[in-house]
């Protein structure tokens, strides 16, 4: 399959997702951004979450008891289950996409490094070249360790902000290589 077909392909499941309301709403139009770019485009993104998962042991066993893509109240939390194998969980964003060539990877790339995303990388694949950002806020504690109490709710949504923050940033970046792109008519 092409890089064209691949892409077009992706922007058919990703109208079906946000038709159906599957999509973060703090990452749609930084993903739509991306997707104007004529030789890029993403195929799986998550805005960053707050998660209380039953861990079975495998992460295909394991149970997504709660998920929240926003800034959580002490309500979110009152009912959540209080074991050594239910974890709450704070995740970052992540974000997957591929791009025709190695200059635009490259240029994506700088993007996320000037805003100070450091975790993520790219290579080589049959249509061009993948690239996977995350961003690094992280909070993990199994329920029986944690008192569920308004400062644990601030220290998640500190962690949250941080991570809304950076993918704000990052779209701003991505923003502007647009601009420069369409100015130069380069990628």
């Amino acid at each position: 399959m092409s890089f064209e077909a691949r892409k077009r392909s992706m922007m058919e499941k990703l109208k079906y997702y946000l038709d159906h309301d599957e999509v973060d709403e703090p990452i749609i139009d930084l993903i739509r951004d991306i997707n104007s770019i004529p030789k890029a485009f993403t195929t799986s993104s998550c805005s960053g979450r707050v998660i209380v998962l039953i861990d079975r042991g495998r992460k295909i066993d394991s149970e997504k008891y709660l998920t929240f893509h926003r800034y959580i109240t002490i309500e979110d939390l009152k009912d959540i289950p209080r074991s050594n194998n239910v974890w709450l969980r704070v995740e970052p964003f992540i974000l997957h996409l591929i791009t025709k060539d190695i200059d635009t990877a490259d240029s994506i790339l700088r993007a996320a490094r000037s805003v100070g995303i450091k975790r993520g990388g790219m290579q080589r694949i049959k249509v061009g070249y993948f690239i996977e950002l995350m961003g690094n806020v992280n909070l993990s504690v199994p329920t029986s360790k944690c008192i569920i109490d308004e400062e644990l709710v601030g220290v998640i949504n500190t962690l949250m902000r941080k991570n809304f923050r950076m993918l704000e940033r990052f779209h701003l970046s991505i923003k502007e290589l647009i601009e420069n792109i369409q100015e130069t008519g380069n990628h």
